[in-house]
């Protein structure tokens, strides 16, 4: 069992760096006077603050539960230095009047989404949406698509696993963005979380909007 366990370890960290991904450390800041903050590259959350801030980002939604807002900040990139994030979950049901992928249109009705808003400061960078659905163990042994991270400039198909724990559990959910079929971004969120970016063929505009996707993730 040992020798099944390390030898899936040692498939899946060659499999990553064949993917080009670098791990990148991950800090975490969550003092008894101060809000928990994460840091992982060039980025850095800020307070992470119950409820929605910009309602009109979500308006289509009636009732979001467990919403959270934040920032992102790079006190290092040259544009886009700075996004605000709205978190929540809400029900497929509050998607039937927006199209969505075939994976997501054919997810269950009480299946509750996970949905995010970005919005960078800088404003050539538009405004980004990212939707998951709640995955099975059987998917997360395949790697499908577990949602989108999408706006009028492009997007990027998210992926989950479990290549990282058990077989048939939920032990250690890799997230995988991908992007023109290569992946460009992954994590592991939790009690002892991973990042891995790609550092050398994603555009900085990018890298922050995937870091912003990732960072609600690791607050959630």
């Amino acid at each position: 069992m040992l020798f099944r366990t390390l030898l899936l370890l040692f498939s899946t960290l060659t499999a990553v760096a064949q993917k080009g991904l670098t791990e990148v450390p991950v800090s975490i800041n969550d003092g008894w006077f101060t809000a928990k903050t994460i840091s992982f590259d060039k980025y850095t959350t800020a307070d992470r603050k119950n409820g929605i801030d910009q309602p009109a980002s979500v308006s289509f939604i009636k009732n979001p539960i467990d919403a959270f807002n934040f920032q992102l900040l790079c006190d290092t990139c040259k544009q886009a230095n700075k996004v605000q994030i709205q978190a929540l979950y809400t029900p497929h049901i509050a998607f039937s009047d927006r199209s969505l992928p075939s994976v997501l249109e054919h997810t269950a009705e009480n299946n509750k989404f996970f949905y995010i808003v970005l919005q960078a400061a800088d404003s050539s960078l538009g405004s980004w949406e990212m939707i998951l659905r709640n995955m099975t163990y059987l998917d997360l042994n395949e790697n499908k698509q577990a949602g989108i991270l999408r706006s009028s400039l492009g997007e990027f198909k998210v992926t989950a696993n479990n290549h990282f724990g058990i077989v048939n559990s939920y032990e250690n959910i890799r997230y995988e963005f991908v992007f023109r079929k290569k992946v460009v971004a992954a994590i592991i969120p939790g009690k002892n979380p991973r990042v891995w970016l790609d550092l050398n063929n994603l555009k900085e505009e990018q890298r922050i909007v995937v870091a912003a996707a990732m960072a609600a993730l690791l607050l959630r």
